[in-house]
């Protein structure tokens, strides 16, 4: 049995056994008294303190034991060396040279690190291979070292590597790759996702992996420092030069180098700047060389910095021209940061601060949003979501699927709140057990939602249709068409038209989607659609529905009625509304009173009052756009031979007036000069139901309806004919192509085109205004007195066939602008774009 004391040692209390303090106390007597003399002697002790605090706490934790002993001092001592160790070896010293331990001299050879007596092995720096195993390494957060988390200092312990790498590679990978992506006009969606995924590999391990303070460092490894004794600016080159050994004016011209290369160099310093620290204690710049921790290497270094501070004269002249402006830069900036500092400290925790209140509202938002769906999913027979009603895919939802799919979009969201608030308050918030148990509980529900919804999304894999022919028996002359109004929201297609036969046909066409065709067919045939004869009315329902206990596989239904040329007949107006054929706004408020009839000539036709639709299906003259031969080559060239083909079926919408056109999709667009407004649509019948018009206000946007996530369709080419009299602004989004041309003059005009659209522009216009991003092309023909281009991405303008007056051209990225006779030029190109003239 010994009695124990207890000491606190850099603010870590010990418990020492009393001999063992005795050593102890020793030591560290005659380590304060050697090194009483120095100048900054209580900061040098307090070091050496530190690091005899660290040895032992590792020592406890290897040995798993409570209290220090006095084989554990002398296992210190002889790795830290005595003071009686090298004063030997300073008097042996001092026969051949002059100076002792208080003398600046810098006459005498520093022993190499880690030097010596002969007859003594303590001062080597290493401790026995008995007291060295500290069992299996394991990832923590380090939280004596960190800078966000801990994340990168405990991947850094983890891997043995120092940590300024670990974050540099961090900031590499989220802000590094995506701005050289953005400089080069390369495809940024790689490294934006890579950006993206590596912000939420470090969001998941900050919140799973436990933080430790007590990680013990390997002081006898080289580590990176910024060397405030020898620096510039920062300290940085010269930090470089010690870690890898090479002289600090190589490393400091690479960056000047750099400089030169886009600015590489000085972003890279910058970055090493923020994310390194410098070395301002002797432990530490001991360590930015990879000397071991002993007294003796420590007074090595106190005395190679007092000579390095007592010669200042050692620089060349040359040397002091050189770095003058450096020198200069490094007392500005100094001197900013010393006034700005308070400054900037508020608003990086103003940042701080806003992104934990962003992320603490987007997880709540997104936990309840997954309250809602868990909401909605309990009391599906109920709920609405727009296209049809929730209670048609129940017998696909499963409640291991609805519970786990809600745990799998909880727990980020939770976790998302919970960073948030340690954002704000820079406080953990919840233990590493439970951070742990979370991750587990996440990782557990992914594989059952994944379990559970692939059998569903794996139905919906083929498509399939099957069309049916009936027959209407109708009693009397003149047949009355009636519709059925139950507000259904998911409804059919019904279309009329006339053929030669003696009886009014119905053909439905059923579509669906399965595992296989057949399976797609049979799914077709679970839709259900009723109507009904009675004497000479027939009344249609506005609403399908599915076979009892068949399952949604996004059947829909496709009706034609075909009527015997002829054949007269009445229709409803909530009947006339619902079908696709067309009709004007005066046809319709007469439409209980109209008789209608298809003939072969004219189609169909009335009775008993003129046809007065808003717009017709025909061209007139004034129609038709004459184009010379060089525009037609030009657009056979850009948009190819096939541009002016026309599809199997078309489909004509009601629109008012307009001047603007936006286009979303992948459609060809051809425009038309005409005194009335039309948009006529080109290609298959599936795809002609999907196409979407609308005019608000001044603009007819044009683009496919949204389907949901049960929908992938190939979609073949989809043609338009816009007919207008004048085009103010042309929008193009996706990957359309459109020839506007035939128009002659414009005062203004607006091209706005994003994604992979194509155009070729001919005319002659006063003021033309060209926005293009992505990839782009416009081909630009005609002449025009003021031209303003803005670029982005990879785009393109070939405006080798238009003269302009004026041009003010911005490109960045990797775009390319061709100009042709331009009087007056303002460009301005950035990263790898160009902009070139004729004659240039």
């Amino acid at each position: 049995m010994k009695k124990t004391i207890s000491i606190n040692i850099s603010g870590v209390i010990f418990h020492i056994e009393e001999d063992g303090y005795d050593k102890l106390k020793h030591y560290l007597s005659s380590v304060q008294q050697y090194f009483s003399t120095y100048e900054d002697s209580q900061e040098i002790v307090t070091d050496i303190e530190n690091r005899i605090a660290e040895k032992l706490l590792a020592k406890l934790k290897a040995a798993d034991k409570q209290a220090v002993s006095l084989e554990d001092v002398n296992e210190l001592v002889a790795a830290m060396g005595s003071v009686a160790d090298f004063e030997a070896v300073e008097e042996e010293e001092v026969l051949v040279t002059t100076g002792g331990r208080n003398s600046t001299g810098g006459s005498r050879q520093v022993p190499p690190v880690g030097a010596t007596s002969s007859g003594s092995s303590t001062a080597s720096g290493t401790v026995p291979p008995a007291g060295d195993y500290a069992g299996p390494r394991r990832l923590v957060r380090d939280l004596r070292r960190k800078t966000l988390g801990g994340v990168a200092a405990g991947l850094a312990h983890y891997f043995s590597v120092d940590v300024v790498w670990i974050r540099l590679l961090f900031v590499a990978l989220v802000v590094g790759f995506p701005t050289l992506a953005g400089v080069s006009g390369s495809d940024g969606e790689f490294s934006g996702t890579l950006s993206g995924f590596t912000v939420l590999i470090y969001i998941a391990m900050w919140i799973a992996l436990p933080g430790s303070v007590g990680i013990e460092e390997d002081k006898t490894k080289k580590k990176f420092f910024r060397n405030p004794d020898d620096k510039v600016l920062g300290g940085v080159a010269s930090g470089i030069a010690a870690y890898f050994g090479v002289d600090p004016g190589v490393v400091r011209l690479l960056f000047v180098l750099g400089i030169v290369f886009f600015g590489v160099g000085f972003l890279f310093y910058i970055v090493l700047w923020i994310i390194s620290p410098a070395a301002n204690t002797v432990t530490e710049k001991m360590e930015m060389q990879g000397q071991p921790i002993t007294l003796y290497n420590i007074e090595n270094s106190i005395k190679q910095s007092l000579n390095i501070n007592d010669t200042p004269n050692s620089e060349s002249s040359m040397t002091r021209i050189l770095l003058f402006p450096f020198r200069a830069v490094a007392m500005i900036l100094k001197g900013l940061g010393n006034a700005l500092g308070p400054f900037l400290n508020g608003i990086v925790a103003l940042i701080r601060v806003t992104a934990g209140i962003i992320l603490l509202l987007l997880g709540f938002a997104l936990m309840i949003a997954c309250l809602a769906f868990l909401g909605a999913a309990i009391g599906l027979n109920t709920v609405q979501t727009g296209n049809f009603p929730f209670e048609m895919i129940r017998n696909d939802i499963t409640m291991p699927m609805v519970l786990s799919g809600v745990v799998a979009g909880l727990i980020p969201a939770f976790g998302l709140a919970v960073l948030g608030i340690m954002l704000i308050t820079t406080r953990p918030f919840i233990g590493s057990r439970v951070a742990l148990s979370l991750a587990g509980v996440w990782l557990l529900a992914l594989v059952v939602f994944g379990g559970t919804i692939t059998p569903v999304i794996s139905s919906f894999q083929r498509r399939g249709s099957v069309e049916q022919t009936a027959t209407l028996n109708v009693a009397g002359r003149v047949v009355t068409f009636a519709m059925e109004d139950s507000d259904a929201d998911w409804k059919p297609s019904i279309e009329l038209e006339g053929y030669n036969g003696t009886a009014i046909q119905l053909v439905k066409h059923y579509r669906s989607q399965g595992s296989n065709r057949d399976e797609a067919k049979a799914n077709a045939l679970q839709l259900r659609y009723q109507y009904t004869v009675q004497d000479s009315t027939v009344r249609f329902d506005d609403g399908v529905s599915l076979a009892p206990g068949a399952s949604f596989r996004g059947q829909n239904l496709n009706i034609t009625m075909k009527i015997p040329y002829g054949k007269p007949f009445r229709m409803t107006e909530a009947f006339a509304h619902f079908i696709r054929n067309e009709f004007g706004s005066k046809e319709i408020d007469r439409m209980e009173t109209s008789v209608w009839v298809f003939t072969k000539e004219e189609g169909l036709t009335c009775l008993n009052f003129p046809r007065e639709l808003n717009t017709t299906y025909y061209n007139d003259d004034s129609d038709v756009t004459d184009l010379t031969d060089e525009v037609q080559s030009a657009v056979a060239n850009e948009l190819g031979d096939d541009f002016e083909a026309i599809g199997d079926h078309t489909r004509q919408f009601t629109v008012g007036e307009f001047s603007k056109v936006n286009v979303s999709g992948a459609f060809v667009v051809r425009f038309r000069k005409g005194d009335q407004y039309k948009v006529v649509a080109d290609g298959s019948e599936e795809d002609l139901d999907e196409v979407e018009v609308d005019v608000d206000g001044e603009t007819a946007n044009v683009s496919m309806k949204k389907t949901g996530m049960f929908d992938w369709k190939n979609r073949k080419r989809i043609g338009l004919t816009i007919t207008v009299p004048s085009i103010d602004k042309l929008e193009l989004a996706g990957a359309s192509k459109a020839n506007l041309a035939g128009f002659d003059r414009y005062d203004n005009l607006e091209i706005s085109m994003s994604g992979a659209c194509r155009t070729v522009f001919d005319g002659t216009v006063q003021d033309l205004s060209v926005d293009l991003s992505g990839a782009s092309n416009l081909v630009l023909r005609g002449t025009a007195t003021k031209l303003d281009a803005e670029l982005s991405g990879a785009s393109k303008i070939d405006a080798e066939s238009m003269q302009v007056s004026t041009a003010t051209v911005d490109a960045s990225g990797a775009s390319h602008v061709s100009l042709g006779n331009v009087t007056n030029l303002n460009s301005n190109a950035s990263g790898a774009s160009k902009v070139t003239r004729q004659n240039d």
